[in-house]
């Protein structure tokens, strides 16, 4: 039964939906804020399922192709001394393969592929939704007006829809500040080895692409508002890594004076429900489980199928699907945001005696240990995996 299907956002979330959606015969528009497709963004690591639903869709090859080396993780402390040196390789032996590949890389694959199946408007968000006998009336910025089966929305974090259509959702600071960016020059780290520090209240890791540019991505917690530190992210970032190598504070110098790197805070979106009348919330905008949970983009995909998954067994029974959906998600969120806090205490420790008890248990357990300590947080369970609803 062909119903016709408004996707506000044109993230990872909003495209994959786009794709599954749109080969199951549905009609879909997508809308995004934006004013072109952007392919910029910064490293994520695309993982477990969330590989497995690309290759799915025919897609692994792509991301492959679009990939950053990845074969050693070096584990420092802030004086460049190693905590621990294991492989890729290592890590994931029981688990799926992952992908370290930059976020606008994997947008490209999926905008690429579907970008010629769908009509996509740029420079265009959701004015106003209003909801009768369960169809959803849409006006959008432009001033054009459609009826909609479904609104599907993955807006991201900040979901301006969210806040409107679903007012008892919250968003909470989790008093991390992310910074993201890539620098083109000469260096010394090696191609395939990922460089992370580990230090109080701080993390920085650093991804050589190749010989002429690298990547770096750091956590800094703080309790100051993001409109604070975007006035002051030049300073917050030699002030916090003042006092690392000269490599270091050369590529912190770089990144602050000749890019334009993403800066955001992190944050978690509770949600009672994922789902108001025919409006539903996907991917970020409706679960962001913060990049500390290593799986925010596989569970952005994961929401994409699960939701077409729902669709196609009650195509006719759009209220069905989503409450299905709803229940399938609930848990798998928790797991996910409660792996991110855990993460965050681990990886980013509020003192120097949290920071030397974390890197004594890393240095001294065995490979297996290790892999198991990264890796069991990122699994569903043989139900999930088959949308299956208890």
């Amino acid at each position: 039964m062909k119903k016709r299907i408004i996707i506000s956002g044109g993230g990872i979330a909003g495209l994959t939906a786009a794709k599954l959606l749109h080969n199951m015969g549905h009609e879909i528009i997508v809308i995004d804020k934006g004013k072109q497709f952007n392919k910029a963004g910064f490293l994520v690591s695309l993982k477990s399922f969330g590989v497995e639903i690309m290759d799915e869709l025919g897609l692994k090859r792509h991301l492959i192709a679009e990939s950053t080396p990845s074969e050693l993780m070096h584990w420092l402390d802030a004086n460049g001394g190693m905590i621990r040196n294991i492989s890729y390789k290592e890590v994931n032996k029981n688990t799926s393969q992952s992908i370290l590949i930059t976020r606008g890389g994997l947008h490209n694959v999926l905008y690429e592929d579907i970008r010629d199946k769908v009509e996509i408007l740029f420079n265009t968000t959701i004015d106003h939704l209003q909801q009768d006998a369960g169809k959803v009336h849409v006006t959008l910025s432009s001033g054009i007006t459609a009826v909609a089966d479904m609104v599907i929305v993955s807006e991201g974090l900040r979901s301006l829809t969210r806040s409107r259509y679903f007012p008892e959702s919250r968003l909470e600071d989790f008093n991390l500040l992310y910074m993201g960016g890539r620098l083109v020059g000469k260096h010394s780290y090696s191609i395939g080895t990922v460089s992370t520090y580990l230090d109080v209240n701080k993390m920085l890791s650093v991804y050589p692409i190749n010989s002429n540019e690298v990547a770096i991505q750091c956590y800094i917690y703080t309790t100051d508002e993001l409109a604070k530190i975007h006035s002051n992210i030049k300073e917050i970032l030699k002030d916090n890594f003042k006092s690392y190598s000269a490599e270091v504070r050369h590529l912190i110098d770089g990144i602050t004076d000749s890019s334009q790197p993403f800066v955001d805070k992190m944050g978690m979106v509770y949600t009672p429900d994922l789902f108001n009348g025919n409006i539903v919330l996907l991917g970020d905008a409706g679960y962001c489980p913060t990049a500390m949970s290593g799986m925010g983009a596989s569970l952005s995909i994961y929401g994409a199928k699960a939701l077409a998954h729902f669709l196609s067994q009650s195509s006719n029974d759009i209220s069905t699907s989503l409450v299905n959906y709803d229940k399938l998600m609930k848990p798998i969120i928790k797991k996910f945001q409660d792996n991110a806090r855990n993460n965050a205490r681990s990886f980013i420790p509020k003192s120097e005696a949290d920071l030397s008890k974390f890197s004594q248990l890393f240095r001294t357990a065995s490979d297996a240990e290790v892999s198991k300590m990264m890796t069991d947080q990122l699994f569903l369970t043989a139900e999930q995996r088959k949308f299956i609803v208890n």
